[in-house]
């Protein structure tokens, strides 16, 4: 290194952070002078090594004179016992033995036979049905580009969790794995916060997704992994605009929690789909596209606090699901409708109505019953794929609901064409 480049001395200490990165500084005009001396690391290392190794053969050799000058102590003669007077229990005969050579000199160390420890195991592979495995990886491989806000920028993974008197919540949100293979960011939005405490206190879980593109990307044409594809300029908005939709729904539900928690507590379902759809309403204003199928969605879950509030609220617009399960057998809730037949012999499926602009259930809160809210990205395999459906109630039919980490792993479930975001949330009643 040379001194040439280094940064003239000046009075303005930003001027000096300006050139940092100009080249390299022979001196920098805040720290103390020192000397670096003549010698390299080299050099300096092994004269420290020999002194260090001349101290530690003279410790040695003083250990080992000073064992060598230890004499072993001279036999005593035994002493014939005097006989007493009158007479008495005889002394105990004590023998004196010559002490023993004591070495100070420590023994080689023996290497250990300890067996090595075993290898780490690797992770288990994310669980898929189907016959044939899904396309892309199971894991993250490429991280989206920074949009120009960094405050947009959604992890990978969200996941939450709760637990009342009487119900147990669990939440996730996961990329999907088309966006990890292409450097997308997460699109979909997560929200859950509690309003107020004890009986008048209410549980809000906010589920948003942007709108879908018409056709799914064919992975013979999607770019390989490991590439830096151009990334949807539209992609960081509308994931910023659902985030904005989800926190301004949170804020309205906020300031109308007393008479939402006591239309929950009273049943009172014509208020309550009457006052959730204004709120939704205008916290998606800027989820609103020229079609339907152009349009983001926003659902949401609320669940009052009050052991006697005998129902749950769910509402949203857009696509999504809302379902529950019971006995087994999964219930499309916002269709009121058997999702998928015992012995596997669906009807054929009808015609699908016309997209209505507000969906609302009030769903009782039935002891043993799972009440499943989710985006699109999960809604559709649970719908179109009973293997999907099959595999979430054999896990969640267990005395105990899972933990937060065994719920996010269990809705990642993979089914090949089945490559969007998934957010979901699930209630079990106690």
């Amino acid at each position: 290194m040379t001194d040439q480049g280094g940064p003239t001395s000046t009075s303005s200490a930003d001027a000096w952070w300006g050139r940092v990165y100009d080249g390299p500084a022979g001196r920098l005009p805040d720290t103390p002078e020192a000397e670096g001396g003549s010698e390299s690391v080299d050099e300096w290392f092994d004269s420290i090594a020999s002194v260090v190794g001349l101290i530690g053969r003279q410790r040695d050799r003083d250990v080992v004179d000073a064992a060598e000058a230890v004499e072993p102590a001279e036999p005593v003669e035994p002493v014939e016992p005097v006989e007493p007077a009158e007479p008495a229990e005889p002394a105990p005969r004590v023998s004196l033995v010559p002490t023993p050579r004591v070495s100070l000199v420590k023994p080689p160390r023996t290497p250990s036979t300890a067996p090595p420890p075993p290898a780490a195991r690797p992770p288990a592979p994310a669980p898929h049905v189907g016959t044939r495995p899904p396309t892309y990886s199971p894991e993250p491989t490429l991280l989206p580009a920074a949009p120009d806000q960094l405050a947009a920028v959604a992890p990978d993974t969200a996941l939450d969790g709760a637990q009342y008197p009487g119900l147990t919540l669990r939440a996730a949100s996961i990329r999907g794995d088309s966006a990890r293979h292409r450097g997308e960011p997460r699109t979909d939005a997560l929200l859950l916060t509690r309003f107020g405490d004890g009986p008048d206190g209410l549980l809000l879980a906010v589920l948003g997704s942007r709108a879908r593109p018409p056709a799914a990307v064919d992975p013979r044409t999607a770019p390989p992994a490991g590439t830096a594809p151009e990334l949807d300029l539209g992609a960081a908005p509308a994931s910023h605009a659902v985030h904005q939709a989800a926190t301004h729904l949170a804020e309205a539900v906020g300031r109308s929690r007393a008479e939402l928690a006591a239309d929950l507590r009273a049943g009172a379902r014509d208020r309550l789909r009457y006052g959730l759809q204004r709120l939704t309403a205008g916290a998606a204003a800027g989820l609103r596209g020229p079609a339907p199928h152009t349009a983001g969605a926003l659902h949401c879950l609320l669940i009052s606090l009050d052991p006697q509030a005998s129902h749950r609220a769910a509402f949203g617009l857009g696509p999504g699901g809302l379902y529950l399960l019971r006995s087994g057998h999964w219930i499309d809730a916002y269709a009121a409708r058997l999702l998928h037949h015992p012995d596997g012999q669906d009807d054929p499926a009808p015609e699908p109505p016309e997209p209505r602009p507000f969906r609302f259930r009030l769903v009782p809160a039935t002891p043993g019953d799972i009440l499943l809210l989710c985006s699109p990205g999960l809604a559709d395999p649970v719908a179109e794929e009973p293997a999907v459906g099959h595999f979430l109630a054999t896990h969640w039919s267990h005395p105990h609901p899972p933990g937060t980490v065994d719920f996010l792993r269990q809705i990642q479930v993979r089914a090949k064409g089945y490559a969007d975001d998934r957010t979901a949330v699930a209630l079990w009643a106690d």
